[in-house]
């Protein structure tokens, strides 16, 4: 991904040739100096969606459309806007600065609708504040690992990594956790495999605590994380407390980063709960 453009409040976007992009900041300022800063982000949309129609300019607003994978509904997908298959642009009304969960955002929907342009719109200062930034994909694929000695069924874990590794092969890189949570569990699931999304468990006496793994065939956990460093730590202890309390002998971490993938197998702690 490229790195972040500084925010900009007036003048051109970063390509003065894209009359699009131009066009639609300008329609922005417009909106904002008409409606003034600080309001519900919907008044913006409402009015942007008047000002583009009356304008001329061809968009989606609000599209809502599902990623599927076999058959499998993985994610849904609503973007503020979608200009002309031109660009993403996404409102928001902030306090503070875009936070790096608004670049995940958008990035997220250039890769669903094959665009390579966002912007992120700002209506909560004095002045408009937008950020213009562009999305590139990576492809990956998962290295070859022996199978640890404490699976107690190596098959399964087996096809399991195959049939994410299809799904990793065919979408590549550059979606969120809960995107790729939702493929992996539609690509085990057309694996032929039951999958438990979010199962409970009673923990401490507590009944019914959700736990955000996969459990595959009532055997195995799956704990999914995305673009962070890789895995760590703190994944592979929170999906031991998940294989704790589910008690499950085993598990896969998968991650998908922003320019790797990788898994790990995971044991269970062998610790008696209280």
């Amino acid at each position: 991904m490229k790195s972040k453009p500084k925010p900009q409040s007036a003048g051109l976007p970063e390509s003065e040739g894209d009359t699009t992009t131009h066009a639609f900041i300008g329609h922005a300022m417009k909106v904002h100096s008409l409606v003034g800063p600080g309001l519900d982000e919907e008044i913006y949309h409402q009015e942007l969606v008047a000002a583009l129609t009356a304008a001329g300019i061809s968009h989606f607003s609000k599209p809502r459309r599902d990623l599927v994978y076999r058959g499998i509904v993985a994610d849904t997908f609503e973007p503020d806007f979608v200009i002309e298959n031109h660009f993403i642009p996404e409102l928001k009304c902030l306090r503070g600065s875009f936070a790096p969960e608004h670049l995940v955002q958008v990035f997220c929907y250039c890769k669903f609708w094959r665009l390579r342009t966002s912007l992120l719109v700002d209506f909560g200062k004095q002045s408009l504040i937008w950020k213009r930034l562009l999305y590139r994909s990576h492809s990956a694929s998962f290295t070859e690992t022996s199978p640890p000695g404490f699976l107690s069924n190596p098959a399964l874990a087996a096809n399991i990594i195959r049939a994410v590794g299809e799904c990793l092969n065919e979408f590549g890189l550059g979606y969120r956790q809960s995107t790729w949570k939702g493929l992996v569990r539609a690509a085990i699931q057309s694996a032929g495999h039951n999958v438990h999304a979010n199962p409970t468990a009673t923990v401490l006496d507590r009944p019914h605590v959700t736990m955000s793994s996969l459990v595959i065939d009532d055997n195995c956990a799956v704990f999914v994380t995305a673009l962070t460093d890789g895995i760590n730590a703190t994944d592979r202890a929170t999906l031991q407390t998940h294989l704790r309390w589910l008690n499950l002998d085993w598990g896969i971490v998968f991650h998908f980063g922003k320019t790797t993938a990788d898994f790990t197998f995971v044991q269970h702690p062998k610790k008696k709960a209280r």
